[in-house]
């Protein structure tokens, strides 16, 4: 069934967009983004999000150099597995290691296909993302964003550390 064309998801930088934080929502653009243990996985370059939803569903990470086998380079991690840190700005992944983010796909801007989008759910994986039964072909798009990966709940509304990221509408 595969006609040849590439078929591209309808996601945008924040920053090339006219899309815009709500009040209580934090502009991380910019913070460190460490692991658990607080070492530097590298910066927030930007988010990425999805303008028929008007929802934000990745953070671009701009690796660091994490060794001489893990080169630098973009990579999306979805808005829900992205803590923001307690006493500072910065981002804290507390579920990928080295090896995830060594397979993880660059990212390159404009070309997030709905194949990338899969890989980044395998490579993270979920239990429902990393069952294979011999049925399931691929993941149901129209549900792809409900999983857990999307929740925005560790950017709540009304969180004192997101007050002064001067982002309002």
């Amino acid at each position: 069934m595969d006609s040849g064309t590439i078929v591209y998801s309808n996601l945008e930088e924040l920053s090339k967009s006219i899309y815009q934080l709500t009040d209580g929502e934090a502009d991380i653009k910019g913070w460190p983004v460490r692991n658990e243990a607080g070492d530097a996985v590298g910066k927030v370059r930007d988010l990425l999000f999805d303008p028929e939803q008007n929802a934000v569903r990745y953070v671009i990470v701009e690796l660091a150099d994490l060794g001489e086998d893990l080169e630098e380079k973009a990579v999306l991690i979805p808005i829900g597995l992205a803590d923001l840190g307690e006493d500072k700005k910065e981002v804290v992944l507390p579920d990928i290691h080295l090896d995830q983010f060594r397979a993880l796909p660059r990212y390159i801007i404009g070309e997030v296909t709905p194949q990338i989008e899969n890989e980044i759910r395998s490579v993270i994986g979920s239990p429902a993302a990393l069952r294979i039964e011999d049925e399931i072909v691929e993941i149901d798009r129209a549900n792809f964003y409900r999983h857990h990966h999307f929740d925005k709940q560790n950017f709540p509304e009304g969180n004192p550390r997101n007050q002064d990221s001067g982002t309002e509408i």
